[in-house]
């Protein structure tokens, strides 16, 4: 029978299993009190688990080697106990041969007579509990029944152990399910308004922006039409992998339904130029992430995605900031750009948007746009000139000289980008042919200009472009199409770019390496010209890993047929280096900053011998 110091020690511990516990500790504490309520010398506890028996506790410590044994070895009066022979007692263990691999460890151990039994619920076995004694006699019915019933309430908290469990898991799965995707696991609508209300609560309070970033991926309908749901499931589950691992740690993603994500960053600079910059370039990085090539169903899958931006940096309504993010995605579907933004504090040195719009719109009827040349010269001395890249300005009534960057995605959200696009095609094709008039075989043999997606998709741009060529008197190859390497992931715009490409239009691909999606595209169609993105040139000749990169990048250019120029340069040594990894034509500071035309026909046609000599990043260059 049990003392009652033993009753009330099992009372304590079963308000224990009441509240919160371990599943070990319960059991650590029932094998000690199994030692102390039985006239033994000793009881270990084992849990049945997928890979086996784990050993858990044994009391005292010359029981922990035996008890540790049988985990080892996977075998023992433990494990034959649970394996269905029920209770096993050893009344002598000299006189037992069934375990001749613990003889010695029983021996050690001080070992004369042992029980194991069997935690049984439920129709099967949750473990087992060992009691040790010393002395090898034989065990009583009553000492049997004993260890028998601390068993059973052993197994009874293993089985409330994994109720508890097992109901934990159920709760939070069912709240995961109610605030997160089930396709892809990321947060849901609900959760995502509730964070975001939060972050808009502190960015008020602590004087910082919020962003948020609309993601629609393009023609994604088409994509289940052709190869079926399942492969448009697996696209989402690779697109919303793809966009967490271009983001920090503390920003959020949510998949709000079908095709459409949501982005929220916070703690971000007020200043409008920090935040448009930093906009515009985490703008790009998303896209990278969404356009790279998939191979699903035996085939080439490209993703594009068109991107709206809000900004604030108020307390306000979450609902309110993803629906003018909605917005401006879908502004920049309708003029097919990469994203758009639609922000009181993303604002240029115009001032607002919608003024700066205003002012846009009436820029070409006030003859306020200007062209600006960027020579494009050979590697090798003395840098003769080939090309000339167009380069738009805006001469603010107000705010001066404005570089493109100030307006172009502007242009782009409000439609002008056509108009704007078809005039500088006039005007570079215009200059070009001056030039080649004037000057001859000295004059650049072709003139490059910038053309984003919507304009290349523009079914007037064909028009356009035979139109300038032909008033001007400049041959289609005097004419460049210069692109940014990403849009090679449109998988549209590559019969469009190879049509102006079959018209005579020299291709450039801007930014070469920087991209993910474009080289299995640029073979299927005749590209030209590569250039170099001058993050690549930065740090030359001391950073060891640019040069390794830019080695690597003209190799793979001159493999595909291409002639490679390097843009960004502002040093001598620089020039020397990329000369030396094989670059064909150099762009840069150092070489000729953009000007006007004006200027470069006054250099070009000034006598060679009244020049004076070039300075370290104004170098002029000869014809």
């Amino acid at each position: 029978m049990l003392s009652s110091q033993a009753v009330k020690d099992l009372v304590a511990l079963a308000a224990r299993a009441a509240g919160e516990f371990t599943i070990d500790e319960l059991l650590r504490e029932l094998c000690t009190l199994v030692a102390h309520a039985l006239d033994v010398d000793g009881a270990g506890v084992m849990i049945g688990e997928e890979e086996g028996v784990r050993f858990v506790h044994a009391d005292p410590a010359p029981f922990v080697r035996v008890e540790v044994l049988q985990e080892t070895l996977q075998s023992g009066p433990c494990s034959d106990c649970m394996r269905g022979e029920g209770a096993i007692v050893v009344d002598d263990i000299t006189l037992d041969d069934r375990w001749p691999e613990f003889r010695a460890a029983w021996l050690g151990a001080g070992v004369g007579a042992l029980i194991a039994m069997p935690l049984l619920a439920r129709g099967g076995a949750w473990g087992a509990l060992d009691i040790y004694r010393s002395e090898a006699r034989p065990w009583t019915q009553e000492e049997v029944e004993v260890v028998s019933l601390f068993a059973g309430i052993a197994a009874a908290y293993l089985v409330m152990a994994a109720d508890r469990d097992a109901a934990h898991v159920a709760h939070r799965s069912l709240e995961r399910a109610a605030t997160h995707d089930e396709l892809t696991g990321l947060p849901g609508r609900a959760l995502l308004y509730r964070l975001l209300e939060h972050a808009l609560g502190l960015a008020g309070r602590r004087k910082r922006a919020v962003a948020v970033f609309f993601i629609d991926l393009d023609r994604f309908k088409d994509v289940n039409d052709a190869f079926g749901h399942a492969v448009g499931d697996a696209v989402l589950i690779e697109v919303s992998s793809r966009l967490v691992a271009a983001l920090r740690d503390n920003d959020v993603i949510a998949r709000l339904s079908g095709d459409e994500f949501v982005i929220f960053f916070e703690d971000l600079p007020r200043d409008p130029a920090q935040l448009e910059a930093w906009v515009r370039a985490v703008g790009q990085r998303l896209d990278h992430a969404v356009s790279r090539p998939m191979q699903f169903a035996g085939a080439e899958i490209v993703i594009s995605a068109s991107i709206g931006v809000a900004v604030t940096s108020e307390d306000g309504d979450a609902r309110e900031l993803v629906d003018d993010a909605d917005s401006a995605m879908y502004e920049a579907k309708e003029v097919r750009a990469r994203f758009a933004i639609s922000s009181r504090d993303c604002r240029s040195s115009a001032g607002s948007q919608r003024h700066l719009e205003r002012e846009l719109s009436r820029c070409l009827d006030r003859d306020e746009l200007r062209v600006f040349y960027q020579p494009i010269v050979a590697a090798d001395p003395p840098h003769s000139v080939v090309a000339v890249e167009a380069l738009l300005r805006w001469q603010h009534p107000e705010h001066g000289l404005l570089a493109a960057h100030s307006f172009i995605g502007l242009a782009e959200r409000s439609g002008a980008i056509g108009a704007i696009g078809k005039w500088v095609i006039d005007r570079a094709c215009a200059q070009l042919g001056s030039w080649q008039r004037q000057l001859g075989p000295r004059a650049p043999e072709r003139v490059f200009v910038n053309l984003s997606p919507s304009e290349i998709s523009d079914s007037s741009l064909d028009a356009a472009l035979g139109a300038a060529v032909d008033a001007h008197g400049v041959a289609p190859g005097g004419l460049g199409l210069e692109i940014v390497e990403y849009d090679f992931s449109d998988s549209l715009l590559a019969p469009r770019l190879a049509e102006h490409r079959h018209r005579g239009h020299p291709l450039a691909v801007d930014d070469f390496g920087t991209g993910y999606s474009s080289l299995s595209r640029i073979v299927d169609f005749p590209v030209d010209y590569a250039k170099i993105d001058g993050t690549f040139v930065q740090g030359l000749p001391q950073d060891e890993r640019r040069r390794a990169l830019v080695e690597a990048i003209v190799d793979v250019a001159h493999k595909l047929g291409l002639t490679v120029i390097a843009e960004g340069v502002e040093t001598e040594e620089q020039v020397i280096e990329l000369t030396a990894a094989g670059c064909d034509l150099l762009q840069g500071y150092y070489l000729s900053r953009p000007q006007s035309a004006d200027a470069l026909t006054s250099q070009w046609t000034e006598p060679v011998c009244n020049q004076p000599a070039p300075a370290l990043g104004t170098h002029r260059p000869t014809t």
